[in-house]
């Protein structure tokens, strides 16, 4: 695979995933220059006042599972 299609495969990816999100994740841009060298990055980041779907958030700070009566004992 060469260096501009996978490039270009990333960048598709990336967009079908911002599109997906329904405004839940924001794009980073960033350039930065090393050893002579320049890189520009992308990022993905899932802004702060986003709630997940599923994500459970309860007052109760005991981390370890509720276990009911077994049957048999």
């Amino acid at each position: 695979m060469s260096k501009k299609y996978s490039q270009e495969l990333a960048r598709r990816t990336m967009d079908a995933m911002h599109e997906l999100s329904n405004g839940r994740l924001g794009k980073i841009k960033r350039q930065q220059s090393k050893d002579g060298l320049s890189y520009k990055e992308t990022r993905l980041v899932l802004k702060a006042d986003v709630e997940l779907p599923g994500e459970v958030s309860s007052p109760n700070t005991n981390d370890s599972p509720t276990i009911d009566g077994v049957a048999g004992e």
